[in-house]
């Protein structure tokens, strides 16, 4: 049995974590060294591995982090409101994040087109973070379609993998542009156009 960790050594990690997260989302994968984690968690580089195996792995828990901030509990019928009206809740705060970072773009996608190459561990953890988000998004178009809101007789998983990586193409196109007009075209069609 290991030693328990420290406070100290704990918080350690977590900076390590945080600082990962954010220099991964503003610099990517590639642009990111070991050394400008350490730097930015004020962390000696030898502890580094005293928390994580390797930059893979702060990676793996970077994507893990960030997945889970997607805002998929506003897709819950625990949440009251309409299906349609909560996977509308869902899309507007997706798009008012976004609008707040659209200088980074979404870190998953950003992650999609880099890694592949380099991690298939960091790889699948990207693409299982968007299928749980798929899924979740299915399971509300689901339950929109039952209670008359929504029509169309494409399979809700396609219609909400759709939704997705058109979201995913209009943050692309946000950064790439330094627009939020990408982001606004996307919730507008989707909502009048896509979700009728």
């Amino acid at each position: 049995m290991g030693r328990p960790k420290s406070p100290a050594s704990a918080g350690t990690r977590q900076r390590l974590a945080e600082a990962a997260l954010d220099l991964f989302h503003a610099r990517g994968y590639n642009g990111t060294s070991v050394q400008d984690i350490v730097s930015a968690a004020g962390a000696p580089k030898g502890t580094f591995y005293n928390h994580f195996a390797s930059k893979e792995a702060l990676a793996l828990d970077s994507v893990a982090r960030y997945a889970s901030a997607v805002p998929l509990e506003l897709l819950d019928e625990k949440q009251g409101g309409s299906p349609l009206e909560r996977i509308i809740a869902h899309l507007r705060r997706l798009v008012a994040i976004s609008d707040s970072l659209a200088d980074r773009g979404c870190l998953l996608g950003n992650f999609a087109t880099e890694i592949p190459a380099h991690s298939g561990a960091v790889a699948a953890a990207v693409d299982a973070g968007f299928a749980r988000w798929v899924d979740a998004l299915a399971g509300a178009i689901e339950q929109a379609r039952a209670a008359g809101e929504l029509h169309g007789d494409e399979p809700a998983a396609a219609l909400a993998g759709f939704i997705v990586n058109s979201y995913e193409g209009a943050v692309a196109r946000a950064k790439a542009a330094g627009s939020r007009e990408p982001l606004r075209e996307f919730l507008a069609l989707t909502t009048t156009r896509i979700l009728t």
